[in-house]
């Protein structure tokens, strides 16, 4: 029987990579038949107006998305049914990160009774884009005790409900965009004019490809000034949001590093020297500016995200 891989998935768990249609878990056992993604689930708040009809909208809070596989296993004699099913319980088990693939097109030429216009080699399926979801299984894996068996998996996004960039800036600074490398998504929204994410002068601009502002608090993103100087100690400023860390304490050639939550001057918490700000990077451009006496790099390193 001719299996067509219209759609696949990658699961990258523990490290390792592995591909729906073709793993050391379940052969070759295994097709996609479609990758589902669902938009993100949201709670609303709400509150009564004060004359009791009016209902008065306070925002909403973005919860988590689902995305859902739908599997067909072949299995080639019974006794590998059940193995397959404890398989590809294996393979879904636990949180990974998980990738949408198709192949380009899907354009069969129309043939007559004994005519050959072409094979049916449609390519294999390829990357939709550079973007992968943070995911765990929801439901059981039901399967038919039945050589050939369809079912489906519903999964759940873990920490965020948005996709995120399989690469970070540093990669993309260090190596170009390249429409051809395989993790860099054509519709990723890169800007291939600024990709430039290190700097050695005190003003400079940076391009969050991602449609979600990036919070410190809950997504990866590092800033650092290497072999920083500053008398009166440095500042980093995001122009674009307005917001400032400053670093109330002299340095002397040492890396003064916003990770996240954590702020080291060196190997100390810096957090008490600060004015304790957090700087966000809003979608498209930010415009930094750095005062300090002197500094080697600037380096902005973080990944997009995308709703």
């Amino acid at each position: 029987m001719l299996n067509i891989n219209f759609v696949d998935a990658e699961i990258i768990k523990d490290g390792t990579s592995y591909l729906v249609s073709d793993n050391t878990l379940t052969g070759t056992s295994l097709e996609v038949l479609s990758f589902i993604v669902g938009g993100i689930e949201q709670s609303q708040n709400f509150n009564d107006g004060i004359d009791g009809r009016s209902r008065l909208f306070q925002g909403s809070e973005e919860k988590y998305r689902k995305i859902t596989l739908n599997v067909r296993a072949n299995a080639e004699y019974l006794q590998r049914v059940a193995h397959l099913r404890d398989a590809a319980n294996d393979l879904f088990s636990g949180e990974y990160y998980i990738r949408e693939m198709r192949i380009k097109a899907a354009e069969v030429k129309y043939e007559s009774p004994g005519e050959r216009t072409g094979n049916m080699d449609l390519g294999a399926s390829e990357y939709v884009n550079g973007k992968q979801f943070k995911v765990t299984k929801v439901s059981a894996i039901e399967t038919d005790d039945l050589l050939q068996s369809n079912f489906t998996i519903e999964l759940e996004t873990t920490d965020l409900p948005y996709a995120e960039s399989i690469y970070t800036t540093k990669e993309l600074n260090d190596s170009g965009y390249d429409a051809t490398v395989a993790k860099y998504g054509l519709v990723d929204n890169i800007d291939t004019n600024q990709t430039q994410y290190e700097f050695t002068t005190s003003e400079f601009s940076i391009w969050n490809a991602g449609n979600v502002t990036i919070e410190p608090e809950f997504m990866y993103l590092i800033i650092r000034l290497n072999y920083a100087h500053g008398t009166n100690g440095v500042s980093i400023k995001n122009l674009t949001t307005g917001e400032s860390f400053i670093l109330n304490k002299a340095v002397s050639g040492s890396h003064v590093v916003l990770n996240g939550m954590d702020i080291r001057h060196g190997a100390l918490n810096a957090l008490r020297d600060s004015n304790r700000q957090r700087i966000r990077l809003l979608p498209g451009r930010n415009d930094f500016e750095i005062v300090a006496d002197r500094f080697d790099v600037a380096r902005v390193e973080t990944r997009f995200y995308y709703k």
